[in-house]
């Protein structure tokens, strides 16, 4: 596979935005910081794979996650959605790479789109942490 400079680190999303993307319905966006992303090449030219790499920054790892990552251009419109598998652990100050395959309309918008005009976030709708506590934040 072939890397496509689409890689950008998570202060461009934060830095050249002007439009403050926000988890929605009684999501986290606190408890995952999205990293960076970037798309690759796959063997079926209309689809691609891209990378996201996320970081749990919290004090006890995550051994179940309801979440799902977010892609937004700077002016507010939905480029589209990547959710994480549930069972994916995720420790305590580590890092997690999610992989998804993108085709049709998610990849042309990320493929048109100058990187400095796409944000994102990681949304987090409930989780259970490594020592059995269950936080839920649709309440």
């Amino acid at each position: 596979m072939r890397q496509i400079v689409f890689a950008l680190s998570f202060a461009l999303f934060s830095a050249s935005s002007a439009h403050a993307i926000e988890c929605l319905n009684g999501q986290s966006g606190d408890i995952l910081s999205l990293e960076s992303w970037e798309l690759l090449d796959r063997d079926n030219e209309a689809e691609k794979t891209i990378n996201i790499a996320l970081h749990h920054s919290g004090p006890v790892g995550i051994r179940l996650i309801d979440a799902t990552v977010r892609f937004e251009d700077v002016l507010g419109e939905r480029i589209g959605e990547f959710p994480l598998e549930r069972a994916d652990g995720i420790g305590a100050g580590q890092d997690h790479i999610l992989n998804a395959v993108v085709a049709g309309t998610i990849l042309e918008r990320l493929e048109n789109l100058h990187p400095d005009d796409v944000i994102g976030i990681a949304c987090v709708s409930a989780l259970v942490y490594e020592d059995g506590t269950l936080q839920d934040f649709s309440d």
